[in-house]
C-alpha cells in the first residue's frame, strides 16, 4: 500500500512539472517564408541567427526553411565561447519547415548568446539557403527567446564557427529551434514540499494512504 502510496504521489508532482514544461516551443512560430528568396552564393555556406533567452530553456530540435530539397546540417552553438552544443541533419523540403530532434536534449541558460545555424555544401547545386531583407516581425521575435543578428560565413565545415554576422532584419538561411521551458524555482520547491508532505502523511498514518482502522 506504502509503494502504491508513494507512485501516486510522484505521478502527480511529475505531471505537474510536464504541465509547467508544455509542449514544444517554436520561436518563430512556424511563419510563412513568402517573400523570401533563394540565395546566390553556391559552395559550403553557413547561414543562421543568434539568439537570447530570458529565462532556462531546454532544445530538442533544430529546424530549417530552405530554397531547396536537400540534407541540411543544423547545429546549435554557443556564441559567447564558439562552442558547438548539439547537431542533427535534416532533410528540407523546398521553401517548407522541416525539423529533426538532437540526440541529446541541450539546456541552455541566460547569460550567453546562442546561435543556430544550417549548412550544406552545394557546390555542383544551386544555393540552398533563402533570404529576405525586410522579414516579417514573426522573424524577429521578442520574449524567452530574442532573436539577433544573422550569422553567417563561406566556404568553411559544418563543424567551423561561423565568424560574420548581419544585423536585423536582414535574414539568411532560415534557422529554428525547438524548445521547452524549464520548471520555474517555485515549481520545484512545490516538487520538494510534496515530497515532505508524503513523509509526514507516511509516519502519522503508519505508511498507509487510507484512514486508520
Amino acid at each position: 500500500m506504502r509503494r502504491i502510496c508513494v507512485a501516486m504521489l510522484l505521478t502527480a508532482l511529475l505531471g505537474s512539472v510536464g504541465a509547467t514544461a508544455g509542449p514544444i516551443i517554436y520561436p518563430l512560430g512556424q511563419q510563412s517564408t513568402v517573400g523570401f528568396s533563394n540565395g546566390s552564393l553556391a559552395g559550403a555556406t553557413p547561414r543562421g541567427w543568434d539568439f537570447v533567452i530570458n529565462q532556462p530553456i531546454t532544445v530538442l530540435e533544430l529546424g530549417v526553411n530552405a530554397g531547396v530539397g536537400r540534407e541540411i546540417t543544423m547545429t546549435l552553438w554557443n556564441v559567447t565561447t564558439e562552442t558547438l552544443l548539439g547537431q542533427t541533419s535534416v532533410r528540407s523540403q523546398a521553401f517548407a519547415w522541416e525539423f529533426a530532434s538532437l540526440a541529446t536534449p541541450v539546456a541552455l541558460v541566460p547569460g550567453d548568446t546562442f546561435s543556430v545555424v544550417g549548412w550544406a555544401d552545394t557546390t555542383d547545386d544551386v544555393p540552398w539557403y533563402i533570404y529576405n531583407n525586410n522579414p516579417p516581425p514573426a522573424f524577429n521575435p521578442t520574449g524567452t527567446v530574442t532573436y539577433l543578428n544573422t550569422r553567417f560565413a563561406n566556404g568553411i565545415g559544418p563543424d567551423q564557427f561561423p565568424e560574420s554576422t548581419l544585423g536585423a532584419p536582414v535574414q539568411y538561411g532560415v534557422a529554428d529551434i525547438g524548445y521547452t521551458t524549464v520548471p520555474e524555482p517555485g515549481t520545484l520547491a512545490l516538487i520538494g514540499a510534496g515530497l515532505g508532505l508524503m513523509g509526514v502523511i507516511r509516519r502519522r498514518r503508519g505508511g498507509s494512504c487510507g484512514p486508520r482502522s
